[in-house]
């Protein structure tokens, strides 16, 4: 019998490795987690004497071991109240973290909407991620076309068409190309007043150059505009797209990040926009409802 080279045994490792990492993540679930123990089977033992060796070398000491009972147990409670303490800490911080992103929108009264704070629940697995799923569905008043957002007016995504399951709602992120094009303003600095000329009274305004945004991917967009408007790298992308929502004029897109030539018109501008927002880090999320679709009561 004639028994593979050592060679042929690297070879078929590197050609089986290479298989598996290009086979999607959801088909590798199913099986990995069975290789990995049936290779870990051979360990256990070792792992178990070294462990039965550890112990008897050096045995754990009861916690305050020669100190009198009642001070034994009087230091048990307080370690006890000691996580308690931690815990109710812990989740402190966590509603602070849910009221900061409630108190950064003005009322909904206000503006005809109100304010639903969400948790990103699903991802796709896809590169890149694409579509997120929120645990925030039509039964809490969110409804298609709404806009989410992060850290008060920083625009992430729009809420899809249809249900992803009971309490839950589909977001297309601003970067993924089922979000369509985007008409926004870029809020360019007004110009430098000539040397030697009387400062205003009043500080000038910042002029809006209209851009036309396509989504890129990876957090970005790419779009056009007039050369006659001055736009530079930093100024800020604001919407302004009627076949939006209220809601959602205003909010902030990103950044400008860079300015170029568009080969296709001479005529034309090209601009990259970097978004305030990954939409494939974002953890919790505000959904700005409709007030006429949100129901009476309830969280926010």
């Amino acid at each position: 019998m004639r028994f593979p080279t050592s060679q042929r045994l690297l070879t078929g490792a590197v050609a089986l490795a290479a298989l598996c990492a290009a086979l999607p993540e959801r088909s590798q679930a199913a099986w990995s987690g069975a290789v990995s123990v049936a290779l870990w089977a051979p360990l256990w033992p070792a792992t178990a004497l070294l462990s039965l060796a550890r112990n008897a070398i050096r045995p754990s000491d009861p916690p305050y071991e020669g100190l009198p009972e009642a001070l034994r147990d009087a230091m048990s409670d307080r370690d006890r109240l000691q996580g308690e303490l931690d815990a109710a800490s812990l989740r402190l911080r966590q509603v602070e973290t849910e009221l900061g992103e409630l108190t950064g929108y003005r009322p909904g009264r206000e503006d005809g909407w109100r304010p639903r704070l969400a948790t990103v629940v699903q991802r796709s697995a896809g590169r890149p991620p694409g579509l997120f799923v929120i645990d925030q569905g039509p039964e809490h008043g969110v409804d298609k076309g709404d806009p989410v957002v992060v850290g008060g007016n920083r625009l992430v995504g729009l809420v899809a068409a249809g249900s992803a399951g009971a309490g839950r709602s589909l977001v297309i992120p601003l970067d993924d190309r089922r979000a369509g094009r985007i008409d926004a303003v870029v809020m360019a600095p007004p110009p430098a007043p000539p040397a030697g000329a009387k400062p205003p009274s009043k500080p000038p305004a910042a002029v809006p150059v209209l851009v036309q945004l396509l989504p890129a991917g990876n957090g970005r967009l790419i779009g056009e505009f007039d050369p006659s408007g001055e736009v530079k790298p930093g100024d800020p992308v604001i919407l302004s797209d009627a076949t939006w929502k209220p809601g959602a004029q205003g909010m902030r897109i990103g950044t400008v990040e860079a300015v170029g030539v568009l080969d296709a018109n001479p005529l034309r501008r090209r601009v990259e926009v970097r978004m305030d927002a990954d939409p494939a880090r974002v953890g919790r999320v505000v959904v700005k409802v409709s007030a006429a679709g949100a129901p009476a009561g309830g969280r926010p």
